[in-house]
């Protein structure tokens, strides 16, 4: 009886002992697992950041192909639709002043046009349509000028 007895006692101690180690090692792992889903929490945050930047530089890209690289205009239908939707421009800042703002304009529809200052210094813009090179002004008026 006594040998059972000591026998039930060292069992016991022993379970008793691994049962405080078990409860150790799953204190740490739940600790651990909460660490882990705090990381996953914050990464999914970063992720989804990531996303929305992600779709907002695509939307950006899309906007910058529409209009880069710059062309000619294809016709003169094409170069009257596009100078009559920035026309007229005020004038009171400078006439050269005015060609400007209107290349500005154009270049921000995608096309070359051409504001400068030639020889006389005489303020002129021009705009390649077709085969075609034309004066245009910031009135919004063009004129045939050359065949290119």
């Amino acid at each position: 009886m006594k040998t059972w007895l000591v026998i039930v006692s060292v069992v016991a101690v022993l379970l008793g002992a691994s049962t405080g180690v078990g409860f150790w090692m799953w204190s740490d792992t739940k600790a651990e697992l909460a660490d882990t889903e705090t990381q996953l929490t914050s990464t999914e945050a970063d992720l989804a950041d990531t996303q929305t930047e992600l779709a907002d530089t695509e939307a950006e890209l899309t906007e910058i192909r529409e209009v880069y690289p710059p062309q000619y205009f294809s016709s003169y239908n094409e170069l009257e639709d596009c100078i009559a939707s920035h026309t007229p421009i005020d004038e009171t800042s400078g006439y050269f002043r005015a060609c400007l703002t209107l290349q500005e304009m154009v270049l921000a529809d995608g096309y070359i046009f051409s504001a400068f200052k030639d020889i006389d210094n005489t303020h002129i813009c021009e705009a390649i349509a077709g085969d075609s090179v034309y004066w245009v002004w910031p009135d919004g008026t063009i004129e045939w000028m050359a065949f290119r």
